[in-house]
């Protein structure tokens, strides 16, 4: 199984640039809000409790994200709050078909953020192979750890990733 460190290592050269790490950070919370308009209207039975399947979701990548690296997942799930909340409120405000329409619009605007970022700021191809869709869920966590680089912490795991070949070092 690769490690975190390996995953950044790689992840580390393809998002160099201040303009693309800020897109792909609120993309990441645009993707995972797109997801949950359209899970937010699966319910799910348990007692007197009102599940979704938006909060299975959201539980999954939590956990996926803390098992990455502990403090970059934690900080990476407060955001999911108000990106649930804002989910179960367009679901609560309008019919199926235009909560579809607004995941839709939010889900094409984050992929040409994206994809626009890397091809204006980072002169680069995306990142798609380095994790495919999953990265999409969970890259918050490596911009976060790079601002804990960057603010003196996780030295150690910094070490590892720099002792690879070709990464250059995080700002």
């Amino acid at each position: 199984m690769t490690s975190f460190a390996d995953k950044l290592r790689v992840w580390l050269p393809l998002h160099e640039n201040g303009v693309s790490r800020a897109v792909h950070f609120v993309g990441a919370y645009m993707f995972i809000f797109a997801l949950l308009v359209p899970l937010s209207f699966v319910r799910l039975p348990v007692g007197d409790v009102a599940l979704t399947a938006a909060h299975v979701l959201l539980l999954a990548v939590v956990l996926y994200a803390v098992s990455l690296e502990w403090t970059a997942g934690l900080l990476m799930a407060l955001p999911l709050a108000p990106t649930l909340l804002a989910a179960e409120a367009v679901v609560a405000r309008f019919p199926v078909g235009t909560a579809a329409a607004v995941a839709v619009g939010v889900m094409a605007v984050r992929f040409a953020l994206v994809v626009g970022a890397h091809v204006v700021f980072e002169k680069k191809t995306h990142g798609l192979s380095l994790g495919g869709p999953l990265l999409f869920f969970i890259e918050p966590v490596y911009l976060l750890t790079v601002a804990l680089f960057s603010l003196g912490m996780k030295q150690t795991l910094r070490a590892e990733v720099m002792s690879g070949p070709g990464v250059s070092q995080p700002a």
